[in-house]
């Protein structure tokens, strides 16, 4: 699910909790929304995004709205796009775990059935504490005003979203049996990739470092540079389980 999904429902709940909780009419609380006084209409009567309203309340989103608007409420101004997009990924979050708690665990032939739900069991639990800790680095990051800061902050919050999503993928394949067709890239592309990075993933990267005034700065060019050599990394994994493959097709 992608946050674009999720917004109109977001903003349909967050109208209702301005309007009928906080007491704003609806020209305040377009306002706040950055919309037209009509679309808060629809919103309102269920007439925009209804479904996806539905669904958020469903799986329990509605908790992270209101804090959400609170917030908002308590520091004035507008709610931003990076702040609805902060709240869609922790909604999505929300949404999919609830969708993969209530999965069967069935279909696992690759495992033992005891080493199956071991493995589920500690897969679950790891997604909730990355789920639960991107949302709380989201919270933090929406009352950050400094946006350096608010980024880095978000940063952590999003990898803790990619973890959750690692988690659930796992999940899927071991409830599933384990298989996967392995589709890679063709192995020269793959090999031009891997050389790009090598050659250009730290390019100008310490020059701009001394030169930057603020130690966060430094902190926000470090995790570019931490993410260049984490591609070159699995780049050449992949790379490498490219020619095994290739050498094992040639065997058979």
């Amino acid at each position: 699910m992608k946050p674009e999904e999720v917004i109109p429902g977001l903003r349909a709940l967050i109208v209702k909790d301005l309007v009928e909780r906080h007491g704003f009419n609806k020209k305040e609380a377009a306002e706040i929304l950055g919309i037209t006084p009509p679309a808060v209409t629809l919103y309102l009567q269920g007439k925009r995004a209804g479904d996806m309203a539905k669904l958020l309340r469903r799986k329990g989103a509605l908790k992270l709205v209101r804090e959400f608007t609170d917030h908002i409420v308590e520091r004035g101004g507008k709610i931003s796009m990076p702040a609805l997009y902060d709240l869609a990924f922790s909604a999505i979050t929300l949404i999919e775990n609830k969708t993969i708690m209530g999965k069967e665990e069935k279909s696992v032939i690759d495992l033992r059935k005891d080493e199956a739900q071991r493995l589920l069991r500690l897969l679950r639990e790891r997604f909730e504490i990355e789920q639960k800790s991107a949302e709380e680095f989201m919270r933090i990051a929406s009352r950050l005003r400094n946006q350096a800061l608010r980024m880095l902050i978000r940063m952590i919050a999003r990898d803790c979203v990619k973890h959750a999503d690692i988690m659930m993928l796992l999940m899927s394949a071991i409830e599933s049996g384990g298989e996967m067709k392995i589709d890679l890239p063709d192995i020269e592309l793959l090999d031009k990739l891997l050389s790009e990075e090598k050659t250009f993933h730290i390019y100008g990267l310490n020059e701009i470092k001394k030169l930057l005034p603020h130690k966060i700065f430094v902190l926000l060019v470090d995790c570019i540079a931490d993410d260049e050599k984490k591609h070159e990394r699995i780049l050449k994994n992949l790379v490498n389980y490219a020619r095994i493959s290739e050498e094992k097709e040639k065997i058979s």
